[in-house]
C-alpha cells in the first residue's frame, strides 16, 4: 500500500544530502581558487641529461627553486626565458664530468637569481669541467658569491672551461668572476656588464688576454681587476683593460712577457714580479701613454719590488713610472738586477722612467748585473739612494 507520507519524508531526507554535498562541493572549489604553485624545488646530482625548460607562463614566477647544491654530474641545458631562484647557501657545481649549456638571447634572457634580494644570498654557480661546450650567454646572474673561500658569484677551479659572453653579473657580495687557477680557460669573455658587485673580477696572469675590452664595468665597491700571482710559463701579452689591475702575492716569469701601453697595475701588500733566467720583461708605454706600477696604498715601501734575474735582450723598461716599492729586506729596491751568484749577469735596460718614493734604493745592480741606461730616466725621494750600491 502506497504511504505518501512516508514517501515525502525520504524524498526530503534526498534533497537534503544533494544540498549538503553541493555546499560542500563548493567550499572545496574556493578552498583551491588561489592555489599554491609547485615552485620546481630541486637539489641533489642530476645523473644524466637534463633540460631545464621554461615551464612557468609567469615571467615574475621562478621555473625552478634551487634549494641546497645541485651538482651536475651530466649535461644541463638552460632555455632561454628560463628564471631559477636559489635559496639561501644555495649552489650549482658543475663536477668535472659535467656540462652547463645555458643559452638565452637577448629577447628571452636566462635569469638566475636569490630569492632573498641581498648580496651573497647564494654561494656561486662553481665550474669544475673541461668541457668546450660549457657556456653561459644571454644570462643575468644576481645576488651570489656568498661564500667566504670560493669568493665570487661564477668560480672556475683548475682546468675548467667556460666561455661567458652577453651576461649581466650583479650584486655579488665578493667577485663576479674568479678564476681560481692558472690553467682555468675563460674563453671568450666577452660583452658582459658587471655591475655593484663588491669586486669586478679575480684572475690570473694566463687570462689577462682572455678578457675582451667590449666589456662594461660599472658601480662595482672596488673598481680594479685582482691579479692573484701564479707562474707565467707561455708567452703572454699583458694589456690595458677597462679597469686598473691590482696585483697580489708573487709573479714568477718564466717566459717572454711583453705589457703594452696605458697598462695601470697597483701592487698589493709585498707583492712582487720575479723574472727568472728562462724568461724576461718589457714594458713599453709611450710618452702619451706611459705604463704604471705603483701601490694599492700610497706607502713607500708596500710592496717589494721588480726582480730581474735574466740575462735576455728583452728586459726593458720604457715609458714606466714606478713607486711606494722597495719594501724586501732581501731585495732593497723597487728594481732589483741580479738577486745572487746563481744568476750571472742579469741585465735590464731603462730609457724615460720614473721611479720614485722607494722605501730603499731606487735601483738596486747587483755586482754581476748591468743596467742598461737608455736616457730620460728620473729618480725622487727613495729613502737609500736612486741607484746602487
Amino acid at each position: 500500500m502506497f504511504d505518501k507520507k512516508n514517501s515525502l519524508y525520504h524524498l526530503a531526507i534526498i534533497l537534503l544530502s544533494l544540498l549538503v554535498v553541493v555546499c560542500c562541493k563548493k567550499q572545496t572549489d574556493d578552498t583551491k581558487s588561489t592555489p599554491v604553485q609547485n615552485d620546481g624545488s630541486t637539489t641533489g646530482t642530476l645523473r644524466v641529461p637534463t633540460v631545464f625548460s621554461n615551464i612557468n607562463a609567469d615571467p615574475n614566477v621562478a621555473d625552478y627553486y634551487i634549494t641546497g647544491v645541485l651538482n651536475v654530474e651530466s649535461e644541463l641545458k638552460i632555455d632561454s626565458g628560463v628564471f631559477i631562484e636559489m635559496g639561501p647557501g644555495a649552489s650549482i657545481v658543475i663536477k668535472t664530468t659535467g656540462t652547463i649549456i645555458a643559452r638565452g638571447d637577448s629577447a628571452n634572457p636566462i635569469t638566475i637569481t636569490g630569492r632573498t634580494k641581498t648580496r651573497g644570498s647564494w654561494k656561486y654557480i662553481m665550474v669544475n669541467s673541461n668541457d668546450p661546450r660549457n657556456e653561459l650567454r644571454f644570462v643575468n646572474i644576481e645576488y651570489g658569491g656568498g661564500d667566504n673561500s670560493n669568493n665570487g658569484t661564477v668560480y672556475l677551479n683548475t682546468g675548467a672551461f667556460l666561455k661567458i659572453h652577453n651576461c649581466k653579473i650583479s650584486d655579488s657580495k665578493s667577485n663576479a668572476v674568479v678564476a681560481a687557477a692558472d690553467d682555468a680557460n675563460l674563453s671568450d669573455f666577452s660583452d658582459n656588464k658587471i655591475e655593484n658587485n663588491g669586486h669586478a673580477l679575480q684572475i690570473r696572469p694566463n687570462q689577462i688576454p682572455q678578457i675582451n675590452n667590449n666589456n662594461t664595468f660599472l658601480n662595482n665597491d672596488s673598481s680594479f681587476i685582482t691579479i692573484m700571482g701564479s707562474d707565467i710559463k707561455s708567452p703572454l701579452i699583458w694589456s690595458k683593460k677597462p679597469l686598473p689591475f691590482v696585483h697580489k702575492g708573487v709573479t714568477v716569469i718564466e717566459a717572454d712577457v711583453n705589457i703594452t701601453e696605458g697598462v695601470n697595475i697597483k701592487m698589493g701588500y709585498a707583492s712582487m714580479i720575479q723574472v727568472m733566467p728562462t724568461g724576461s720583461l718589457n714594458a713599453t708605454g709611450t710618452a702619451s701613454n706611459k705604463i704604471f706600477i705603483s701601490s694599492i696604498d700610497t706607502i713607500q715601501g708596500y710592496w717589494n719590488c721588480l726582480l730581474f734575474q735574466s740575462r735576455s735582450n728583452n728586459n726593458k723598461l720604457s715609458y714606466v713610472d714606478i713607486s711606494y716599492g722597495g719594501g724586501s729586506l732581501a731585495y732593497m729596491g723597487s728594481i732589483y738586477i741580479g738577486a745572487s751568484v746563481s744568476y750571472p749577469q742579469a741585465i735590464l735596460s731603462m730609457n724615460n722612467c720614473s721611479v720614485s718614493k722607494s722605501a730603499s734604493w731606487g735601483i738596486y745592480i747587483q755586482s754581476n748585473a748591468s743596467l742598461v741606461n737608455a736616457g730620460g730616466n728620473t729618480y725622487s725621494n727613495n729613502i737609500m739612494g736612486n741607484v746602487g750600491p
